[in-house]
């Protein structure tokens, strides 16, 4: 909404000028004069509407930002809404279509069932894997998830690597592809090997 417009808005709702409070005097006895003097009486002044103060604004911005606003909110219409949502949707779409097959969140098992990991990738198609990790183990605490040090392609796989807090030595998780579509391979931690499987979920 620009200044102008809001401050056209408040003229009409701001309240009429405050009339001055009459005040009541007694007669005065007869035979007795008065000694107070009245008030002068003041020129009329034709009456003129204060100034509307303006809407405070951020430096340099003279309206409100509406480019991130759906049309609804911004009163045009329904039909508007439903071709920005459809246009949304849309490029939404398209971004993951261009994603690669590993794009996604993983889960990390054990082969006796006992979650392990978590790990969220980014497949772009054009460009180097990328990922952070979160241990199932360590609940919510801030030492229980990172970024991923290093993920990549093998010939017949993935390899990843990533620093836990606390451990002298890095986590290395290399998997490759299996007939049923999940991933299979190791987990070494703090130099322990152990039997994974990785499924999207």
């Amino acid at each position: 909404m620009s200044g102008a417009v809001f401050a056209a808005i408040w003229l009409m709702l701001a309240p009429p000028p405050a009339t001055p409070d009459v005040v009541q005097t007694q007669p005065q006895p007869a035979g007795q004069a008065s000694t107070a003097q009245a008030p002068p009486t003041p020129a009329p002044t034709p009456d003129q509407p204060s100034p509307a103060p303006m809407p405070p604004q951020p430096d340099g911005q003279t309206e409100e930002p509406q480019a991130v606003q759906a049309p609804d909110s911004l009163g045009e219409g329904a039909a508007a809404q439903e071709a920005w949502e459809q246009r949304l949707h849309a490029a939404y779409d398209n971004a993951e279509a261009r994603q690669g097959p590993l794009d996604g969140r993983w889960k990390i098992n054990g082969q006796d069932g006992d979650e392990l990991f978590v790990l969220v990738l980014s497949d772009p198609e054009a460009g180097n894997l990328v990922g952070a990790w979160r241990d199932l183990r360590r609940g919510g605490g801030a030492d229980g998830s990172g970024y991923l040090s290093m993920i990549e392609r093998t010939a017949d796989g993935i390899y990843v690597r990533f620093i836990e807090p606390g451990q002298g030595v890095d986590t290395v998780i290399e998997l490759r592809l299996t007939a049923d579509g999940s991933w299979g391979g190791e987990l070494t931690e703090s130099g322990a090997v152990r039997s994974v499987v990785m499924k999207r979920f």
